[in-house]
Parts: structure tokens; C-alpha cells; sequence
């Protein structure tokens, strides 16, 4: 305080000294808040908060601005009716300003005779009040709506967005905020954290660059590669090469398109494999039918669990009649499961180090797999697809849609009938919504109600549903009926996450906001977080090494589906190699589930999805003929191979020119790596050629593993 009153004993005090105590310590921290924290205008408090579908509530506040305080010392509540827009949408601003008035009006005694000492008594404002001020300032209805304009001298707090229903959202204005020196403070220590920790890196940065450019200095710039790029396109055209020229070519096996089907006994699957020398197809069974560790649903098989309430709204208000509504020919499209790929063996060692680039071009990005040696699963990216056909229902539709926060597994479903129908079912769907919307053409489960299962209210009716993995996101429940059912509805602001739908003329609209049906949601708990499931096992005679189990699955985030299988009497996770180069004839297999109380995996029994077989000695492959734009004497013809073993593999080549066959007259072989071989063949051709056909042999030991041929390519000159 840079002023103040000086008071002395028996001096005469007069009302203004009293006034200028206070009014020296407004100056000064005016001063102090203009000078040390802001001249400009802020506020802290002033929380905007729904209280209905068009009311709100602006909680206390202080609004700072040129050095004074101004409050609010109680919460305002204001109705918007009046702002809702006609047909379309607006946003209206809350704003605060201050202003000073004088308040606490009292009796007090005025000396009007100082001789006789007569007073009179006057009503008079004892306290002058910063008074914070709060108002709302609508904006122009639009169906792109924008801001009103701020007056000056006026603060914003929040935007309110505004629909011809009520309040869509609520958006509080942060910039305006007075900051906190705790903060504020906070903040800074974490900046110099920071400086402190890139510091050091930013200047080896600055050498890493001195010593990049010192070592470019040499190098040639995009203008001169530019110009070997002109340079090379001039020799071609010197050459006369044709845009037809054909001349050279590469196969990469991943499909038939440039394979002689007729005259190749061999497999032809991303590489050039052994044939089978025997096969069989199973079906993924169960062992145990009645193993209580699990639980079936048709074919979907679940670790054992009990339901429990995840989601539930409360608070019963009155009903909806679903045949109030139009009747429609609605067409529902189902999700069903992706089917998951494990491959087991010596067929499929080469995978992991030689087809990862060309994964995408045959598998599409829907899938991802991993590879290690001797294993490989194919594995889809998403837990479902839609079926390709589509199911027509009749009837009026009611849906209500809901949020899940957290993935469970849906296994049934809580409705509460206020009416039923004996004469007609009740259709129940989970689906997906779009844009918020219920979308029948993304159903997840449906089923179909028959009236003698349904249970009147206060009772609840369970529906039972074959299990459905939900992930976080927003789903809805759907009534479809021919039938005059009732449901029970809750009060809307008992549950804010959802919006009661119905149709009419095959569209969703919003219906009552005021309302939501009445439901519970029960999920899976499962029991225990490691599940083992006992299938039936493979047999082949003569033995079994590899393994193929296609099946559809569903393993959630942070659960895992492993396939086990027995030899020797001791069990296996199929990603251990080398565990079936013993050939047996019989292999148990069991699933392993893991996962948590809340989330588990799932498998799915279907026929014809298990393969054991083994490969044969010897295999043919033969391309289709090779056309070139004019005769060649000279063909060469690169093959890469892996896991290519000299003392128990043979590997030839020849080509097939009209009914002959010509032999290479140079081979040469080089080490790509480790694993993995390119032998090099030079035919000449007397005379020369302009057509031809490779055929690729090889042989292996009995008791050896097989290698795959994995690319060739043929050039012509």
C-alpha cells in the first residue's frame, strides 16, 4: 500500500479518513493485481453446468478487469427457450461484466442540531459491491453456426449450442481463465526440465550436421541425377526398344497366373512347395462336449463365465407404444466372424525372412501375420465382417442406442414390457450406429422373442443372445414387431449417453429426448483367466508334419488364442518349430484362452478346418510359355531358394522350346544369406527363340525338410 491514514490520539475523525483506509488499499491492489498479474480480463469460477434440456446454471465467479474484483456471490440459473432456433442450429454466449452498486440498506441516525443533539434516522446503502453480472448473447440461427460477436467491456465464459430441441453442448471458453501462479510455476519447471534434457541433444544435433554436410560436399545433387535419368531414356531410344518389349520377367508364385497348371505337380502358395504325399481334413470339435470349464453357444465357444450388470438405466417414468409407428420392410445385414489362419510345419519355414513385402499384395491390408520359423498365423484386423446377404423384417421399429466405455462380451440382454402381443413375436438387434444413428445394415446379434418369454413389468424379461464381443464405441438396441408391445421408459436425465429412436418411412428421428427405454446390459465375468479346451485330434497314416487350423475367432486386445498339440505325451504351443518332425500319426490338439475376468478370447467349431499333412520327395513346376517381341539366343534364368540343403536337396532347371528340352550350359549358385540360395542358369539357344517354357524340379531326402522355391526371374538378350 503506497498510501495511508495517519491516525493520532484525541484528533478529530472524520468520515472521509475512514472512506480513504479503504479507498488507498483498492488503489494499491489495483495496482498490484494490473502491474503483477494482468491488465487485461480474466476470471476464475463462473462453471456453466446443465440442469435440464434448456437450462443452465453459471456457478459463483470472480472477474478480474483494470485492477478491480468484481464477484458473484450466487449461482444464477437462466432459461434459454427463448434462444432455441426455429429449424436449425445456434450458439449463444455466456458473458459476465462488472459493475459497482450499492447494496446493505440500513436504518442509520444522522446529527442534523449539534446543539441540541437531535438526530434523524435515514435509510442508507451501507457496502458498495463489485457486482459480477451475467447474461447471454444469442447468435444468428445458421445450419453452420457461428459465435455471436462479443461486445466491448463484455467477457465470454462458454459457449451454448443450441438445436430446435435443447442444449446440444456446452463449451467452456478457456482463454479467458485467470492462470494460477501454482500452475504456472508447475509449467516452468517442466520447461526447464525439458531445456535441461534436449540441450545436450540439440548441439549434438548441430555437429551431426557440420559432419553431414562435410560428407555430401562430393555427392551428386538432384539436377545431375536428373540429368543420367535424360541420358538413359536417349540410349533407349537409340537402342529401338520397343514399349512392347518383353524381354525379361519375374514370378513370385503367388497365385497361377503364370504357372502351367496342367503339366506342375507341386503347390503353388506365395513359392514353389512340395507337394502333399498324404492329407486329411478334420473338423475343430470338441473332445469334451460337456467340459465345464467352457461354454457353447452353437459354435462359439467361450471360457466358463457368469453374467454380471455392465450397463443398466433406471428410474421407471411411463412407456412407448412400438406400433404407434409405421410399419416398414427393414433389411438387416449381420456381422459374422473373420476366420483366423495357423499354419504349422516344414512348408511354411521361409515366410518370415523372404514374403513380408508381398504379404500386402495378396492378403489386402484387412489382414496382418506373424512369422517365425516353422509357423505362421494370418491374422484379420478387425473382429468381424459384414455377410453378403441381407434378412428382411416387418414391423414398426423403436431403438434406443447406448455408450460402452470398456469391451465385454454382451451375453444378455434386460427389457421391461409394459404390454405384450400373445399373437405376434418381438424382434430383438444389437447393431452399430452411424453418425449416431442405429444401422441395421451392421447388426452384430439378433434375436426373435417369442410373447410366451416375456415377462410384464415390474418383471424383467432376460433375452437370451448368443454372445457379442462390443468394443468401446456406441451400439443400440432395436424393437422391431408387428405386435402391440409397450416398453418401459426412465426419465432422459437419468441416462445422458443414449437417444431414443423410432422410425418412419425407412429413416431414424430423434423422438422424445425426455425419455429412454429402460434396459440393462449383462456381460461376461469370466472365472478364471487361463482356460484349456480339448479338441478332437488329427490323425493321417504315415505321419503328420504340417499343420493347417482355419477357423473363425475373436481374440480381443490383451487376450490370447494359442493352439497346443501333444507328442510324446507332453504339450507344445504350435510357435515351437520342429515338434512334428517326428511324423506321428495321431496329434492331439487343444486351444489355450487367455485373458482377464473381464475379457477372454473366443474360438469358434466349424467342419473341414483342421489340415495334417506331408510333403512328397519330388516336385514339378512349369510355366506358362514365355512370349518375346522377337527370337533371343541367349535366356537367362535366376531361382531363389530357401532353406536349401546341398547334401540332401537337388534343384534343376530346363527350358521347353517347342518339343525339345535344353539343358543350361552354365549354373551358378551365390549365398543370399543363411537361409537362402540363388542359383543362376544360362541357356543358349541355337538359332534363337521367341517362346519358351521353365520347368523347375527338385528333390529331397526322405527324412530332410523341404526347401520352397520363392522367385525366378528370366531374362532374354
Amino acid at each position: 500500500m503506497f498510501k495511508k491514514v495517519i491516525f493520532r490520539d484525541r484528533q478529530e475523525l472524520q468520515a472521509q479518513d475512514l472512506n480513504n483506509v479503504e479507498e488507498f488499499t483498492d488503489n494499491s491492489l489495483q495496482a498490484l493485481i494490473e502491474d503483477a498479474v494482468s491488465e487485461r480480463a480474466h476470471y476464475t469460477g463462473f462453471g456453466v453446468i446443465q440442469q435440464g434440456t434448456t437450462e443452465i446454471r453459471v456457478e459463483q465467479g470472480r472477474l478480474y478487469k483494470n485492477g478491480n474484483i468484481f464477484v458473484l456471490e450466487q449461482a444464477q440459473e437462466i432459461n434459454l427457450f427463448q434462444y432455441l432456433p426455429m429449424a436449425t442450429k445456434r450458439i449463444c454466449a455466456v458473458v459476465v461484466w462488472g459493475s459497482e452498486v450499492e447494496t446493505e440498506v440500513e436504518p442509520r441516525d444522522f446529527l442534523i442540531d449539534v446543539v441540541q443533539g437531535t438526530t434523524e434516522p435515514r435509510a442508507v446503502a451501507m457496502q458498495k459491491l463489485r457486482l459480477a453480472n451475467v447474461n447471454i448473447v444469442p447468435g444468428v440461427e445458421s445450419a453452420d453456426p457461428q459465435p455471436p460477436a462479443i461486445q466491448e467491456g463484455l467477457v465470454p465464459v462458454a459457449y451454448i449450442h443450441l438445436t430446435t430441441t435443447g442444449i446440444e453442448k456446452i463449451e467452456r471458453l478457456e482463454r479467458y481463465v485467470l492462470p494460477k501462479l501454482r500452475q504456472v510455476k508447475e509449467d516452468l519447471v517442466e520447461l526447464q526440465n525439458w531445456k535441461n534434457l534436449t540441450d545436450p541433444r540439440i548441439s549434438s544435433i548441430i555437429t551431426d550436421l557440420t559432419t553431414l554436410s562435410k560428407k555430401s560436399d562430393n555427392k551428386a545433387d538432384l539436377k545431375q541425377v536428373l540429368e543420367i535419368a535424360a541420358d538413359m531414356a536417349r540410349v533407349k531410344e537409340k537402342l529401338n526398344l520397343p514399349n512392347t518389349y518383353h524381354s525379361y520377367d519375374a514370378d513370385y508364385f503367388g497365385d497361377t497366373s503364370k504357372i502351367d497348371t496342367g503339366n506342375t505337380t507341386a503347390k503353388i502358395q506365395n513359392g514353389i512347395l512340395f507337394p502333399d504325399a498324404g492329407r486329411a481334413v478334420a473338423n475343430l470339435a470338441l473332445f469334451n462336449p460337456y467340459d465345464p470349464n467352457i461354454k457353447r453357444f452353437d459354435s462359439l465357444v467361450l471360457p466358463d463365465f457368469t453374467p454380471t450388470t455392465k450397463l443398466k438405466t433406471e428410474g421407471y417414468s411411463g412407456d412407448i407404444s412400438i406400433s404407434q409407428y409405421q410399419w416398414q420392410t427393414h433389411q438387416v445385414k449381420r456381422y459374422t466372424a473373420y476366420i483366423w489362419q495357423w499354419v504349422y510345419g516344414w512348408n511354411w519355414n521361409w515366410y518370415w525372412s523372404w514374403y513380408y513385402r508381398y504379404w500386402y499384395r495378396y492378403y489386402g491390408y484387412n489382414w496382418w501375420w506373424h512369422g517365425y520359423w516353422g509357423y505362421w498365423v494370418q491374422v484379420p484386423q478387425t473382429e468381424y465382417r459384414l455377410e453378403t446377404t441381407t434378412h428382411s423384417i416387418n414391423g414398426a421399429i423403436v431403438a434406443q442406442t447406448f455408450l460402452i466405455s470398456s469391451a465385454f462380451w454382451l451375453t444378455n440382454i434386460g427389457l421391461y414390457f409394459t404390454q405384450t402381443d400373445n399373437n405376434a413375436p418381438i424382434n430383438i438387434i444389437i447393431c452399430e450406429t452411424t453418425n449416431g444413428k442405429p444401422d441395421l445394415q451392421k447388426t452384430l446379434t439378433m434375436t426373435t422373442v417369442q410373447p410366451s418369454d416375456i415377462r410384464k413389468y415390474p418383471q424383467e424379461t432376460i433375452i437370451n443372445i448368443t454372445p457379442v464381443y462390443l468394443k468401446p464405441g456406441r451400439y443400440a438396441i432395436c424393437f422391431i414387431t408387428q405386435g402391440s408391445y409397450k416398453v418401459a421408459t426412465v426419465s432422459g436425465q437419468n441416462y445422458l449417453q443414449g437417444t431414443l429412436f423410432f422410425g418412419t418411412d425407412g429413416d431414424y428421428f430423434t423422438g422424445d429426448l425426455t425419455k429412454d427405454i429402460m434396459f440393462t446390459l449383462y456381460g461376461a465375468q469370466f472365472k478364471q483367466a487361463r482356460t484349456e479346451v480339448q479338441l478332437q485330434p488329427v490323425s493321417l497314416a504315415g505321419g503328420i508334419t504340417d499343420l493347417i487350423i482355419q477357423s473363425p475367432a475373436i481374440v480381443p486386445e490383451g487376450t490370447q488364442l494359442i493352439y497346443e498339440i501333444n507328442v510324446g505325451g507332453k504339450w507344445y504351443p504350435i510357435t515351437e518349430a520342429g515338434r512334428l518332425n517326428t511324423k506321428p500319426d495321431i496329434v492331439p490338439i487343444r486351444a489355450v484362452l487367455l485373458g482377464t475376468a473381464d475379457l477372454q478370447p473366443a474360438l469358434f467349431l466349424s467342419e473341414q478346418s483342421i489340415i495334417a499333412s506331408r510333403p512328397a520327395t519330388t516336385f514339378t513346376a512349369v510355366s506358362k510359355t514365355r512370349q518375346l517381341s522377337a527370337p533371343r539366343t541367349t535366356i537367362e534364368v535366376q531361382v531363389l531358394v530357401a532353406n536349401y540343403d546341398s547334401t540332401k536337396h537337388t534343384l534343376s532347371c530346363q527350358l521347353l522350346v517347342g518339343s525339345n528340352t535344353v539343358n543350361p550350359a552354365i549354373v551358378t549358385t551365390q549365398q543370399e544369406d543363411q537361409n537362402a540360395v540363388r542359383f543362376t542358369y544360362t541357356f543358349n539357344i541355337t538359332g534363337g527363340t521367341d517362346s519358351y517354357k521353365i520347368r523347375i524340379q527338385g528333390t529331397r531326402t526322405e527324412d530332410s525338410q523341404p526347401f520352397s522355391v520363392i522367385e525366378r526371374i528370366d531374362i532374354a538378350y
